[in-house]
């Protein structure tokens, strides 16, 4: 059994990060990654699988080291990314969180969730799982890994960081 402040720990990471993306509070959901984090959001390579080397099969999106969600961020913020200019509203629901393994610095989560956003196209739903490694650093939580798996197979209007 795992411990209940190690549960409330990453429960509220989870949340809390979703939170911040729904608010658009960029520098604020960057600072919950690690300086080395993976952000990686593999394709389906056949009805039951999605590919699994991020570093070099297709993937709908690879983000690393966090130096990269930076630049991600900074083009959206600026308007530079023409494809979510304006920005949809989005609300995040995650739910289903758990610990999966812990070791000595690291936690492995599993959580799923359904996106809904709204913009000048209307709206759409979408949904899936995150497989996230978290590690420790100092007294916080760091995500150093974070796998979406989105079940939608057939993508619809622009997907970004905030979609999923």
């Amino acid at each position: 059994m795992m411990a209940t402040s190690l549960r409330d720990a990453v429960t509220d990471l989870v949340n809390r990060e979703a939170m911040l993306i729904d608010d658009k509070r960029f520098d604020e959901w960057i600072e919950l990654y690690a300086e080395d984090c993976l952000l990686w959001m593999p394709a389906w390579q056949s009805e039951s699988e999605v590919t699994d080397n991020p570093h070099g099969a297709l993937n709908l999106l690879y983000l690393t080291p966090r130096t990269r969600l930076e630049d991600r961020v900074f083009r959206l913020e600026s308007g530079e990314s023409f494809a979510s200019t304006p920005m949809d509203r989005t609300v995040h629901i995650v739910s289903n969180v758990q610990i999966l393994a812990e070791r000595e610095k690291e936690v492995d989560v599993r959580a799923h969730w359904l996106v809904h956003s709204y913009g000048l196209h209307g709206g759409i739903t979408r949904g899936g799982r995150y497989e996230y490694e978290l590690r420790r650093e100092g007294d916080a939580l760091k995500i150093a890994k974070k796998k979406i798996i989105m079940i939608n197979d057939k993508l619809v209007g622009s997907v970004d960081i905030y979609h999923i």
